[in-house]
């Protein structure tokens, strides 16, 4: 048996700053400024299926529930939690792949070597690792050094955005801080945020006039900016809706703003172009965009627009960062048909797990106006969308309901995809969703005939 190895915390003080100036659980801090770590600890993860409904334990009932069997260890952990709590029996063990999925309730202790996207990790006693790692009271003596500042690379994925309609009459007549007011928290101390941005920019465009063509005034293009905004999906369907002299000042943009992008481009090479990123830890990553039907004649076929979708350039694009490029973690993110369902269409399933087959590590959906289902193949998430991020749609509760992802890449892969769950205002401003909210939204995207 190893000597003590959990910890109440190891991590030695950091000034760790929302974008208030204080401490946050909801916000995200800065974990990226100098800090100094205790060399050979690693954290200690409790972590259940996509279906739990629990978000927190405290250690007192985290102690019992291993006492009773009712929360298993992967068998790397057994001597040490017996000596933490000082327990008269070894606890349950069950490996990783062991774990019910199914199961609402079954919780899991095991080291951010061995979790992965198919969990979600829960606080314990109200401190997320992810969120605050100085605050997090279990950790476990390591044989390698581990540093979440040089280890951890955090991206923000988002659902659908169009700043245009009532949403840009909300703008004027509102401000943008108004407008951003509730969720601004959550987009500080990430690496990368994306969005997915259907809408170029023009300049005196009349939103009250707007009705299935889009535009978006520069100025309120400063959103992306205030919520440090720096990948740009380019796969939605009205990006050329007001011309290509505008989609072409909106991609200047981007690139003045240092606003990576792919999904779309100003010609079919470089719309075709994946996007590739190296991270903290150096292992490369790759975001590739496609439109399934391009149903506005948005896509780059000739000229500029969006990536259309096809089963050979997917395959080719995949097989090539894979061999030659050697990525580690591929994010395929398609526009798909529109429908108004939590259900996706039977094109949407047949080829996302196609893609999933061709060696893509996550499929995302990014048409969904109304939230769709979450599913797990061949033990790998698919999202089938995540619904209006910044759109102004609130006709129906579908619509107004969604969520965007904190997601964690270690060692090369995302072990962690955390939704934060929202729900659109009847004055269109965008609202973290309450408790009653977010539980109505699981219940109608995750099934536990989906893991």
């Amino acid at each position: 048996m190893r000597k003590s190895i959990f910890y109440f915390c190891l991590f030695l003080p950091i000034h760790l700053i929302a974008c208030n100036g204080k401490s946050n659980n909801h916000a995200n801090h800065d974990i990226t400024a100098d800090m100094q770590v205790q060399k050979d600890s690693i954290p200690v993860l409790l972590a259940g299926s996509f279906l739990n409904t629990s978000t927190s334990l405290s250690l007192d009932s985290l102690k019992k529930g291993i006492k009773a069997g009712r929360i298993t260890c992967t068998a790397d952990l057994t001597d040490d939690l017996v000596q933490r709590f000082a327990l008269t029996s070894s606890p349950k063990i069950q490996s990783v792949n062991q774990f019910d999925f199914k199961s609402s309730t079954a919780l899991l202790l095991t080291t951010i070597d061995s979790i992965d996207n198919r969990f979600l990790s829960l606080s314990i006693d109200s401190n997320d690792y992810f969120l605050e790692p100085t605050k997090y009271p279990l950790f476990f003596q390591s044989n390698h050094a581990f540093n979440p500042a040089k280890n951890l690379t955090r991206f923000l994925h988002t659902g659908v955005t169009a700043i245009t309609r009532s949403t840009g009459t909300v703008l004027d007549r509102e401000g943008i801080d108004f407008y951003l007011k509730n969720i601004q928290p959550y987009f500080t101390g990430n690496d990368y945020t994306h969005v997915s941005n259907e809408v170029s920019m023009q300049a005196g465009c009349s939103y009250p006039a707007m009705k299935m063509k889009f535009a978006t005034k520069p100025e309120h293009f400063e959103i992306l900016k205030r919520l440090n905004v720096n990948v740009v999906e380019l796969t939605g369907n009205h990006n050329l809706d007001v011309g290509t002299e505008a989609y072409v000042k909106t991609m200047e943009w981007y690139d003045q703003q240092g606003m990576q992008h792919f999904g779309g481009g100003l010609d079919p090479s470089l719309a075709n172009k994946p996007l590739v990123i190296t991270l903290r830890d150096n292992h490369k990553v790759a975001w590739v965009g496609f439109n399934e039907l391009c149903p506005c004649g948005e896509c780059a076929d000739r000229s500029m627009g969006a990536n259309r979708y096809s089963k050979e350039k997917a395959t080719n694009i995949i097989d090539s960062l894979r061999k030659k490029v050697g990525v580690s973690y591929i994010t395929v993110c398609v526009q798909f048909g529109e429908v108004t369902s939590y259900l996706p269409t039977t094109s949407q399933k047949a080829k996302c797990k196609e893609l999933i087959d061709m060696g893509a590590d996550v499929v995302i959906g990014s048409q969904a106006h109304q939230v769709q289902e979450i599913v797990h193949y061949r033990g790998k998430p698919i999202f089938y969308g995540l619904g209006n991020f910044l759109f102004d749609q609130i006709h129906s509760a579908g619509v107004r309901q969604a969520y965007f992802m904190r997601a964690y890449f270690y060692k090369g892969r995302i072990v962690q995809y955390k939704p934060v769950y929202t729900f659109m205002g009847l004055n269109r401003q965008p609202n973290i969703a309450t408790k009653e909210e977010r539980e109505t939204i699981r219940k109608a995207i995750l099934k536990p005939e989906n893991f």
